[in-house]
């Protein structure tokens, strides 16, 4: 199958979406715009160098683990020599089966150590700003020791990225279809079956989950290919 080279989601496409997703859940816009800020102010535009290295020669093929329940059972049954991003908590089961990414997209909300962790051995970061993470933000943020670029989902001020996205999962296909990526395999990704979290509804978690499909769609229609990582014979 011939893969178009199209443009990756657009920030004035990802804004209508936003703004639809912000009315569904009853997210606070001022509380995410908040969140953002005060990540730019910590980071203080030093994410503008990893994300230039990570553009140059960045690979077309990728393989994104998700946190669901399956991942582990998935990465056992792959034989993995590609690109690894890790969206939030998959960082830490991919520590406990051995493997490492070299890239990490979270919201915190996961065991961060394992994520700093990778960064220290040089995975890039990507740290999400919203309006539920600010004491994460301001609690973790400066901890990591390598490469780090902030993201947001409201529109971005000086030193974040929007590049759309939002679950960690489908936000990591959105910032790699942006670096250059024309294939997105997934692995830990169930959109039926939420992963259980204390404290979290499946209900809610099940919604946000429609709206990652959603979003990947969009990717798919405009010439990534994504897929299931199992149905791929080689990953390579």
């Amino acid at each position: 199958m011939h893969l178009q080279e199209r443009d990756p989601l657009e920030l004035e496409e990802w804004l209508p979406l936003y703004n639809r997703i912000c009315d569904e859940f009853g997210f606070d816009k001022q509380a995410d715009i908040d969140a953002a800020n005060k990540l730019a102010s910590i980071l203080a535009g030093s994410g503008a160098s990893p994300l230039a290295r990570l553009r140059d020669g960045f690979p077309k093929r990728v393989l994104v683990c998700g946190g669901g329940e399956n991942l582990a059972d998935e990465i056992s049954s792959l034989r993995i020599d590609v690109f690894v991003v890790a969206a939030d908590s998959a960082a830490s089961v991919l520590v406990d089966s051995g493997l490492d990414a070299q890239m990490v997209v979270t919201d915190l909300d996961g065991v961060v150590e394992d994520q700093i962790d990778m960064n220290r051995r040089g995975a890039t970061v990507f740290v999400h700003a919203h309006g539920d993470n600010k004491d994460a933000i301001e609690e973790y943020a400066r901890r990591f020791p390598g490469p780090l670029v902030g993201t947001c989902q409201c529109a971005p001020p000086p030193g974040l990225v929007n590049f759309g996205g939002f679950t960690d999962g489908d936000r990591a296909a959105c910032i790699c279809s942006e670096l250059g990526a024309r294939e997105v395999l997934l692995a830990g990704f169930d959109f039926e079956r939420p992963s259980e979290k204390a404290g979290r509804s499946k209900d809610v978690k099940r919604r946000k989950l429609a709206w990652a499909k959603i979003i990947l769609d969009s990717l798919s229609r405009r010439g990534i290919r994504i897929g299931p990582a199992l149905e791929s014979a080689d990953l390579r």
